[in-house]
């Protein structure tokens, strides 16, 4: 079934429960709602059935497929301490289950900041982080990860311009057929195995 029948079934469902709706309803209905997954909209009708007395209002339904965004942005907190506890900022990480906590620990200064926050300041880097994170959420840009220590280091040592410059290579390991680079003494056995791996 596609999502287009989806949604069609979706608004009968409903119809058929608190009556006809205009077209113009529909349609306002469909385009608004239309960037959600076609489970979670039917999932949402069928829980305004069970606890609603009218047909719902679209803002109705986007909280029930979003959820309540202010438990969200707490458990959101949680998650992201239990991170930070865990991790640490030495190793990079990703929040698939909230994927908005990326984009707000960016704004509040990145991963490694984030990491270094003191039991004192807290409380108020939770305040900032549940106001940023409704605003992240809307704006619907998250990245795919936040980069640790380690991989920071890594990256600015191992970078394609080092790489090049040293070796004559890239970083998927092709080589540079127009430079022709004699490793250098200085280089040793160890990093030099580690690129060869690489």
């Amino acid at each position: 079934m596609s999502k287009k029948e989806i949604m069609r079934d979706s608004f009968s469902l409903l119809e058929a429960e608190y009556g006809i709706q205009n077209e113009s309803k529909k349609e306002v209905w469909a385009k608004i709602l239309g960037c959600y997954p076609a489970q979670k909209i039917m999932n949402a009708c069928i829980e305004c059935i069970r606890t609603k007395k009218f047909f719902p209002r679209v803002s109705e339904m986007i909280e029930l497929i979003e959820g309540n965004i202010e438990s969200e942005a707490e458990l959101a907190w949680l998650l992201l301490l239990d991170r930070i506890e865990k991790k640490g900022h030495y190793q990079s990480v990703s929040f698939p289950e909230y994927p908005a906590i990326g984009a707000v620990v960016l704004s509040m200064g990145g991963w490694i900041k984030m990491c270094e926050m003191k039991m004192s300041e807290e409380k108020w880097v939770k305040k900032d982080f549940l106001i940023l994170y409704k605003i992240m959420k809307k704006k619907g840009i998250y990245p795919d990860k936040l980069t640790g220590q380690f991989e920071l280091d890594n990256s600015s040592r191992y970078s394609e311009e080092y790489l090049l410059e040293r070796y004559g290579m890239y970083l998927d390991g092709s080589k540079d057929a127009t430079k022709k680079i004699e490793t250098p003494k200085e280089e040793s056995s160890d990093e030099m195995k580690m690129l060869e791996k690489e």
